[in-house]
């Protein structure tokens, strides 16, 4: 099965079940989205995408606060120096939304917005609109919206 297919299939399974929700490890939600392993070479290249969804995610109402870098600092666990420089050189760039979006692989928007939504409260008007334009710029469907709004308990967009 190609590595898309197999995803978007992992991302449906995990959207019906109940057990992934706010409480939810990022590391354990991440390695069920990509379903895969550490060993596995594709594996680092999504997580630096998932990563950087998150911190872009975070970054969208103009600050991360501690929240927000606990969970991207619990999603990274044990760092190597070179990844903890890695995340904090990510943290202090501007938010730049249309470069990200040409990073995104295809088959990953939904895996990248549902982390991005994952790393936030969304509680102010900017990340709602951070959201939106992620949607847009990632040919996220209302519906697609909506299921992943919905499996993380997260207000509707619309």
């Amino acid at each position: 099965m190609k590595l898309i297919n197999r995803l978007e299939k992992i991302f449906q399974e995990l959207m019906s079940k109940e057990y992934f929700n706010k409480e939810s490890t990022v590391k354990e939600v991440i390695t069920s989205l990509i379903g895969k392993d550490e060993e596995e070479a594709e594996y680092h290249s999504e997580i630096y995408i998932l990563l950087k969804a998150m911190i872009n995610a975070a970054k969208s109402d103009g600050s991360i606060d501690g929240d927000e870098q606990k969970k991207i600092m619990d999603f990274m666990g044990d760092m190597s120096r070179v990844e903890q420089m890695f995340v904090e050189h990510e943290m202090k760039q501007e938010l730049d939304l249309g470069a990200f979006l040409k990073e995104v692989p295809e088959g990953m928007a939904e895996q990248v917005y549902y982390m991005s939504l994952f790393a936030i409260d969304l509680d102010v008007e900017s990340e709602r609109l951070y959201l939106e334009k992620l949607a847009e710029g990632l040919n996220l469907s209302i519906d697609e919206i909506n299921n992943i709004h919905e499996s993380l308990d997260a207000e509707a967009l619309a």
